[in-house]
């Protein structure tokens, strides 16, 4: 037999001029002892690659750009948001109660400015009970309906007590009654990546808006004949009619509210339609695994009570950087330093509320919540104790470059209170367990009413700013160290991994 053993040595490889790169080669016919005919080899070379994978036909996050990731996912924002106009209305009513509000004919009393915050307290506990029971759509057109009823009130009767009264008492409980599921649906419904912003402008950048209106409101109509109460009505029914229609054609409901009663089919439609294109994808399915995972695991009431208090804390501290005692400090800064006949600023204060709402949502969920929190806080703290330092000291009140400078101070101060603001919307969304998330939204933004309502309750003076700007900064200092410890990242986090993190009492890291 011939020997089999050794290979032939190799010989160089050539090919036809005629034949094209990727054409079939002829073999023939071929013995064992005739040689290998060189024009007839193609030569293919091997990848050692790893198989290519497909992503979804939305992409892969981590590669797109902001943008493109709004626009896929902006049916989330506008259906979590369809109410946000019915918060912008509370927003006016908050200025309103703060000091930018006037009556011709009567001087508002302590019950007319407090009756907001009462009616939106029990707007908030009823919206709890009943937000696990029925769908999201009825809580807000009968939310808007209500506000539709105030609005016709201040239009009608725009300078009667009883009527601004009974208008402010339903507008309260209309805008407690959409905050709980509007908090809800922006936890559920809108992903991890985007949720920051949807927060913070969703709830803060809504009510900073409508502060914003009143302010513009209480400047341009305070010497006119037209009743700036009457403006304030017509605004508040264009927004409830709006905001019906939004309900209507935009909302939808949460897939975990459907998962919750076994409904796994109409879930999964909820994702599609809450994404662009309305088609069923992989990231469908990845969503739905997650929120199944998120149900099981889902905390007891006992593990959420550290997420609750270190909530209700924060949104009291919250109520703090905006009330009567800052706008009687504004005004008497600015009387003092730039005269009686001045209003550039209190339209330059409403700015930087509304610049502070909207710059720290748009970087929420890239520097994440916790920096915002701790630069608001520190920044608040230590620009409020220097406006107290000045105000304590009665005498500085009559100079006008004292004051000037507590003016300016006032602008930062709210710069960067709605970045300590934002952040605290962002956190209540994704912090509670799935079982008592309406109890515990509601508490936490009752206690914020509650601060609102002693405070406004409280006869003021200019004697009260040094002790109020030197209680609000020490609190937002100390608040600063604290929340080192016990408010963690949840930055791109789902609602199981923040919640996870949640859990106990120090876990800022």
């Amino acid at each position: 037999m011939e020997e089999r053993s050794a290979y032939p040595p190799a010989r160089p490889v050539t090919f036809a001029p005629h034949q094209q790169p990727y054409a079939q080669p002829n073999y023939g016919t071929m013995n064992s002892d005739d040689e290998l005919p060189p024009q007839h080899f193609m030569v293919y070379a091997e990848d050692d690659t790893e198989p290519p994978t497909y992503p979804p036909i939305n992409g892969d996050p981590q590669e797109q750009g902001w943008f493109a990731r709004m626009q896929i996912n902006k049916p989330q924002s506008n259906s979590a948001g369809a109410a946000a106009l019915v918060l912008m209305t509370g927003g006016m009513n908050i200025a309103w109660s703060a000091g930018f509000g006037q009556v011709k004919g009567f001087l508002p009393d302590t019950h007319i400015l407090i009756c907001w915050y009462i009616a939106a307290m029990i707007g908030a506990l009823v919206s709890a009970f009943i937000t696990n029971h029925i769908t999201r759509r009825p809580i807000y057109l009968f939310a808007s309906f209500l506000v539709v009823i105030g609005g016709i009130l201040l239009v009608a009767l725009p300078n009667e007590h009883r009527a601004i009264a009974a208008a402010r008492y339903i507008n309260g409980f209309a805008v407690g009654l959409v905050i709980v599921p509007m908090m809800v649906l922006i936890g559920e419904e809108v992903v991890p990546r985007n949720r920051g912003v949807s927060a913070a402008l969703l709830e803060t950048g809504s009510f900073a808006f409508g502060i914003f209106l009143q302010i513009i409101f209480f400047v341009s109509y305070s010497t006119s004949s037209f009743s700036p109460m009457r403006l304030h009505g017509i605004i508040a029914i264009i927004y409830a009619l709006l905001t019906c229609l939004f309900s209507y054609f935009l909302v939808v409901e949460s897939p975990v509210y459907h998962l919750q009663r076994n409904n796994e089919h109409a879930a999964l439609d909820c994702l599609r339609r809450l994404q662009r294109p309305c088609t069923v994808t992989q990231e469908s399915y990845q969503l739905l695994e997650e929120h199944k995972r998120y149900i099981s695991e889902s905390d007891s009431s006992e593990q959420g009570l550290p997420a609750l208090a270190k909530l209700c804390f924060y949104r009291g501290l919250v109520a703090l950087s905006f009330s009567p005692v800052v706008t009687l400090g504004l005004m008497t800064s600015a009387v003092i330093s730039e005269g009686v006949n001045a209003t550039w600023p209190l339209v330059v204060f409403g700015i930087f509320i509304l610049l502070g709402a909207y710059v720290a949502g748009f970087v929420m969920d890239m520097v994440g919540r916790k920096i915002i929190l701790l630069s608001g806080a520190l920044i608040c703290g230590v620009v409020a104790i220097t406006i107290g330092g000045i105000c304590n000291d009665f005498i500085n009140l009559l100079f006008s470059s004292k004051m000037s400078s507590v003016l300016y101070m006032l602008f930062a101060l709210q710069f960067f209170a709605g970045f300590f603001n934002s952040s605290a919307s962002a956190y209540m969304t994704e912090a509670f367990p799935l079982h008592r998330k309406t109890y515990y939204i509601a508490a936490s933004f009752n206690v914020q009413m509650l601060v609102w309502l002693i405070v406004n309750a409280c006869n003021i003076d200019p004697q009260s700013l040094g002790p109020y700007f030197i209680t609000f900064g020490v609190f937002y200092v100390v608040f600063f160290a604290i929340s080192f410890l016990v408010f963690p990242e949840t930055k791109h986090a789902t609602l199981r991994e923040a919640q996870q993190k949640f859990r106990g009492i120090l876990n800022g890291w």
